[in-house]
């Protein structure tokens, strides 16, 4: 080799290092240049005591590194899915072994990308993270999605025929008609039940568990948080009242308009007057989608909640739980597959928010009366949110205990539907305003499941808009007894039953409610029921459209409703799709279920009802035994 050869060999090899060197010291460069096509390494690979590097945000938008070594592989941690146990080496990490936030930091090891930090144990003294492997969570990034499953969201994904004009299928919830209660919270604990994730188990410390994923709220009181902690427990994430980062926090100047490998992500479920942001890392960016997280969410399949570059203030460090402070900084995508090993992201997706208004009125001296925010479109975390928000609203403006009368009038707007749906509830909250039993109660909420989960047609709520009126009164009553005169009838008889009423804080009163005795009857007993309106089960026609299923919502009747009930002995009545068929013979009720789809046919007991209206909101229950003698006895 010539001398001058030589020496080309040689400097070209001192730059090589240089450039090395400087690569080394600057992260971010390294998570770009990552961007369009890691190099990966494979489970089988990693031997005990590699050395490698992991990328997050400790501060600002920038991703730092730090090092990791590893410990070992566990084999089968998850349905098919390895973890690969490492140890971290960076200043912070000593004071923050477990950090939430970073959850989904990417791990390299000889300079490939080899998975996600993901999991810790809870109150562990060493830096020991469990990684995903990046096998495992590119495998759900090309998966596809329903073009129904995000309805409103710009652009739609893409779609070979026209807007279904019916659910084809709603994707493991149950199918919602309307015909019973349902509430603020039964989508979120219907979800619970059907994932049964055992996260919570891991708190003593014994279990590794996904490195809590903390959920960033502002603009609630201490203990709206800690019921908002309960109820999101069970999923694994960690309720934290460190700000949520609101409108201001994205007009913050300078932030990038992408995500990068290692950089900081942020869920967005509210923003505005009310805020919450989930916030982990972004593992890897491939084209328009990235993987992050490393765990799941919520596990809750194909989802379309907003996202978001975020900022970290700080990283808390805590001997309990140390997690990142952040806010949302830039609006980019939506997450989109949310399973077992990884979030998905579409950077080209831009998710529909529900704007949501709040009208608090009656209580004196409030310094506010209004709140305006928009929350995620999702089934089981909508609700949640909304009410969680009510609560909050009412609380911070009425936090006495005492006793609390209120009126509420729910609108929602749905999509499809030009006018909104307005139902309104009367209730009583016995601890005060913020009592949660009676607000989660709200038939609003039972129009926002109608619009998620109708089996007719797909849409969505667009709006809500929720008026309280509240006064601090106590009119209620409670059904303590029911009677008659003799408890021996004729057939045909008009008997008067007895209903002892207990105002409160007033003497017992009586009120007489006539009811027929039927013919029917004759030789048989029969059951008087009395009871507050709201807890009389209707027997209405099976839904066949979504407007009958609104129907069914708005027609229940109030709490503040004497209903008293008489069941008919022998009488049997068939509810089918569209109409109610009532007092049918043994013969023709079997002929209708067996002519008819037995699945949709329901036979039920036949009742006669009459209707109370009071000026009170009831409570209790009574019942009164009758036995109808066969023959009529002769008049005197």
């Amino acid at each position: 080799m010539s001398l001058r050869r030589a020496l080309t060999v040689l400097f070209t090899a001192l730059a090589l290092v240089c450039a090395a060197t400087v690569l080394s010291d600057a992260p971010i460069a390294i998570g770009q240049l990552r961007g369009a096509g890691a190099a990966i390494m494979e489970v089988s690979e990693v031997r005990p005591g590699m050395r490698g590097y992991g990328l997050t945000v400790f501060r600002g938008t920038q991703p730092e590194r730090f090092e990791v070594e590893v410990i070992d592989v566990l084999h089968d941690f998850r349905p098919d899915q390895d973890l690969i146990l490492v140890r971290t080496i960076h200043p912070i990490l000593e004071e923050a072994p477990t950090v939430g936030g970073m959850s989904g930091s990417p791990i390299y090891l000889e300079d490939r990308l080899v998975g996600a930090y993901a999991y810790g144990w809870p109150y562990g003294r060493q830096p020991v993270a469990g990684v995903t492997p990046i096998r495992s969570m590119l495998a759900e990034i090309d998966r596809p999605v329903r073009p129904d499953s995000f309805p409103g969201a710009v652009p739609m994904p893409a779609t070979s025929g026209a807007r279904p004009a019916r659910r084809p299928e709603l994707r493991g919830a149950r199918p919602y008609l309307g015909t019973e209660p349902r509430g603020a919270l039964a989508a979120l604990e219907e979800q619970s039940r059907r994932l049964a994730i055992p996260r919570t188990a891991g708190t003593s410390g014994a279990s590794m568990i996904p490195a809590s994923t903390p959920l960033l709220v502002g603009g609630l009181e201490p203990s709206v948080v800690a019921m908002l902690s309960e109820h999101l427990a069970p999923f694994g994430l960690d309720v934290l009242q460190a700000g949520g980062g609101g409108a201001r926090a994205a007009t913050t100047s300078g932030p990038p308009a992408r995500f990068v490998d290692g950089g900081g992500l942020a869920v967005t479920l509210a923003r505005g007057d009310i805020a919450s942001n989930v916030v982990g890392t972004v593992t890897h960016v491939q084209g328009d989608r990235l993987v992050a997280f490393g765990h799941p969410m919520l596990e809750a399949g194909e989802t379309g909640l907003p996202t978001a570059v975020a900022r970290v203030l700080h990283i808390l460090a805590s001997f309990q739980r140390s997690f990142k402070i952040a806010e949302p900084v830039a609006p980019v995508g939506a997450l989109v597959q949310d399973r077992q090993a990884t979030i998905v992201v579409d950077q080209q997706l831009q998710p529909a928010m529900i704007p949501v208004r709040l009208r608090l009125t009656g209580v004196p001296d409030a310094q506010r009366s209004e709140w305006n925010f928009e929350v995620a479109s999702h089934r089981a975390l909508t609700p949640l949110l909304v009410f969680t928000s009510i609560t909050n609203a009412v609380k911070s403006v009425a936090a006495d205990h005492a006793d609390v009368m209120f009126d509420a009038t729910s609108r929602v707007w749905i999509d499809g539907r030009g006018a909104p749906v307005e139902v309104h509830d009367t209730g009583f909250a016995a601890t005060g305003p913020a009592s949660s039993s009676a607000l989660q109660q709200l038939r609003g909420f039972d129009l926002v499941e109608l619009a998620f989960v109708n089996p007719f047609v797909v849409t969505r709520p667009t709006r809500i808009e929720i008026e309280l009126a509240m006064r601090f009164a106590h009119e209620t009553a409670e059904i303590v007894d029911a009677s008659v005169a003799s408890t021996e009838v004729d057939p045909g008889e008009r008997v008067n039953v007895r209903v002892v009423l207990r105002r409160y804080g007033m003497p017992e009163e009586v009120r007489m409610v006539p009811v027929d005795v039927p013919e029917s009857a004759a030789g048989q007993s029969i059951s008087v029921m009395v009871q507050p309106g709201s807890e009389v089960e209707l027997e209405r026609p099976e839904p066949r459209t979504l407007d009958h299923a609104i129907d069914a919502v708005r027609e229940r009747y109030p709490r503040t409703s004497l209903v008293v009930s008489t069941r008919l002995p022998g009488s049997r009545g068939l509810r089918m799709a569209g109409h109610v068929v009532r007092s049918l013979p043994g013969s023709a009720l079997d002929a209708l279920q067996q002519a008819g789809d037995s699945d949709r046919a329901r036979a039920f007991v036949t009742h006669r009802r009459a209707e109370v209206p009071m000026d009170v909101v009831l409570s209790g229950g009574a019942r009164v035994e009758l036995s109808v003698r066969r023959v009529a006895r002769a008049a005197d």
